[in-house]
């Protein structure tokens, strides 16, 4: 008979990390999945990982990979976690301008280690995010615009594939090493480690633009602003790397009483240069836009978080997005009258060097796009404004998009999220 405690103690035997019974849940940032596994397994290193594979082969065991739990993989419930956080080393090549990166480590950490070289990686926007696991979508940066996408930076992969085998992936490989820059690993492949080019650090200029439209259960009455960032982004130059976000903050206690019951729309904007070259280009957007703050200024790679200013706090939610080719000032429209549950809905700007074919093939969806519409709604248990169920989430989700339908191109994986979202990387 097959016990936890049995299972527990053939993976102790085979690798040198930590196991032990899941018990309860695993905690996540996405807290409206939960992995519910029987044993979780804490790999030291890619031998770890190949040496733990034919347990779980021999047991016939459902496998899941787990970082930081933002983009949630599909659990693997009564089967093995493998936990990736003790693959977090980050070690920094500065005359190679190189980044090692373990598996488990987020991007605060590689942050501060390049930066300790005058260097920066083209690093996501929220710094909690682990590395591996957005570089599979992609990585749509903070400087995207000027630098690319992150998976245009990544050298090499190593991994463990499903036989067991410890691989190194590079453009020797291309076939492979397109798929996991885009699509991701295989069924049965498990990534170690990435190694990434590094970018100079600076001077970089950023933050956001916000002003509130109005109470979050009326229609905006001026969409005006958003209408602005649209036509100010025609003609960008690829030194700016842009986006907006509006959220229609419920009201209720534990939110700063001036974002209470409130619609706030955020211009998020970093560009690549000092801050004569961004009054500059900044200018006309910031006359038109009027905001109530303006935290633009210098940018040090650890401060990124800033410039979306995205949550830190673990709670459930669902998203979907759309490619698009352009962005029709009527979808803005309704964006801006929308009343009802809570939904954020954000735009990201693209081309610039996103919009350039890679160097070395991939599988990064969305280079032909102009833009990137996502809408994110909360969901759980409870009462109110901004608690709904996955079914009504994925309701208000899809009535936002349904706005920019018109020039749609395609989805983009890394904004998918959620138990009810089709194709979505978890």
């Amino acid at each position: 008979m097959r016990t936890t405690q049995t299972l527990v103690d053939e993976f102790a035997a085979a690798i040198a990390g930590p196991v032990r019974p899941a018990g309860d849940a695993i905690p996540s940032f996405q807290t409206g999945l939960v992995h519910r596994p029987a044993v979780v397994v804490e790999p030291l290193d890619s031998s770890d990982v190949a040496a733990l594979l034919p347990v779980a082969h021999r047991r016939n065991l459902p496998l899941t990979v787990h970082a930081t739990g933002h983009g949630l993989r599909a659990p693997a419930d009564g089967g093995v976690l493998v936990a990736t956080r003790r693959m977090a080393a980050v070690r920094i090549d500065p005359a190679q301008r190189l980044a090692r990166i373990g598996a488990g480590a987020r991007w605060a950490e590689v942050l501060a280690a390049a930066a300790r070289h005058g260097l920066r990686p083209a690093a996501g926007s929220a710094p909690s995010v682990g590395v591996a696991g957005y570089l599979f979508g992609g990585g749509l940066g903070l400087t995207a615009r000027t630098d690319g996408w992150t998976a245009d930076h990544v050298r090499s992969i190593e991994l463990v594939d499903a036989a067991g085998a410890v691989r190194t992936v590079d453009a020797g490989d291309p076939e492979r090493f397109a798929r996991l820059r885009g699509t991701g690993p295989a069924d049965g492949e498990i990534v170690t480690e990435v190694t990434l080019g590094l970018l100079p650090a600076g001077p970089l200029t950023g933050g956001g633009l916000v002003r509130v439209l109005g109470p979050a259960d009326e229609p905006a009455t001026d969409p005006g602003a958003l209408h602005a960032w649209l036509d100010w982004t025609r003609d960008l130059p690829t030194d700016v790397t842009s986006g907006l976000s509006l959220v229609p903050y419920p009201d209720l206690p534990f939110l700063p009483a001036d974002l209470r019951g409130r619609r706030v729309l955020r211009v998020a904007v970093v560009v690549c240069g000092d801050g004569a070259r961004a009054d500059a280009v900044l200018a006309p957007l910031r006359a038109a836009v009027a905001a109530d703050e303006d935290t633009i200024g210098p940018l040090q790679p650890s401060g990124i978080g800033r410039v979306h200013a995205e949550p830190e706090s673990p709670h459930a939610y669902l998203g979907d997005d759309l490619l698009l080719s352009d962005v029709e000032g009527a979808g803005l429209d309704r964006v801006a009258a929308r009343t009802g549950p809570m939904v954020v809905t954000g735009i990201r700007h693209l081309g610039g060097a996103a919009g350039r074919a890679a160097v070395v093939p991939d599988s990064v969806p969305g280079r032909d796009a102009s833009y990137l519409v996502g809408a994110l709604a909360p969901f759980g248990s409870g009462s109110g404004p901004e608690v709904v169920g996955a079914g009504p989430a994925r309701s208000e989700v899809d009535g936002v998009l349904a706005g920019f339908a018109r020039h749609a191109t395609g989805r983009h994986p890394s904004f998918r999220f959620g138990p009810t979202a089709p194709g979505a990387r978890w």
